[in-house]
């Protein structure tokens, strides 16, 4: 009976200390943006109040909430390694929900995102600009008129890189 407990106790040893946990690849950032941009490699400028900032080495991450308390998460990536779709979108969300709407919406600038969600109610957009590939995400949905805000607040932010 020892010997059954010793080679039980041996091979759960042997099979707990074979068991390697995932890294995480983000680094929380507070509120500083420089600190994203030293991660991500890139400055990401957004003009918005009350946000919290992570990144990881290529992407940039901003979360804040919107006046009617939707919680928003904006990515950006220089470049990124995937398929992009039909409009050169590549999702970068993170989001890998399946939602009974996935299409494209073109905004009255000509604008294409990428969109998924419910009816009219999109969780997750993304689009690709000259500075990179973008997604913003928002649990409670976001409307096309907020797509055409958004699309707004970043070309403000990226404004200075594009004038050069």
């Amino acid at each position: 009976m020892n010997k059954f407990i010793l080679t039980l106790a041996f091979l759960l040893t042997v099979s707990t200390s074979s068991v390697s946990a995932m890294i995480n690849p983000w680094t929380d950032c507070g509120e500083d943006l420089n600190c994203g941009a030293g991660v991500a490699g890139f400055s990401f400028p957004l003009k918005i109040e009350n946000y919290t900032v992570r990144a990881m080495k290529g992407m940039f991450e901003v979360r804040f909430s919107l006046e009617d308390n939707r919680d928003v998460i904006i990515r950006k990536a220089e470049t990124f390694e995937g398929k992009p779709d039909e409009n050169g979108i590549i999702d970068i969300s993170g989001d890998y929900n399946q939602y009974p709407v996935n299409k494209t919406v073109t905004l009255n600038n000509g604008v294409k995102f990428s969109v998924r969600g419910e009816d009219e109610n999109y969780r997750v957009a993304n689009f690709a600009a000259e500075t990179g590939y973008y997604s913003i995400t928002c649990g409670k949905g976001l409307s096309t008129q907020d797509l055409e805000y958004f699309y707004n607040l970043l070309a403000e932010a990226e404004a200075p890189y594009n004038n050069h």
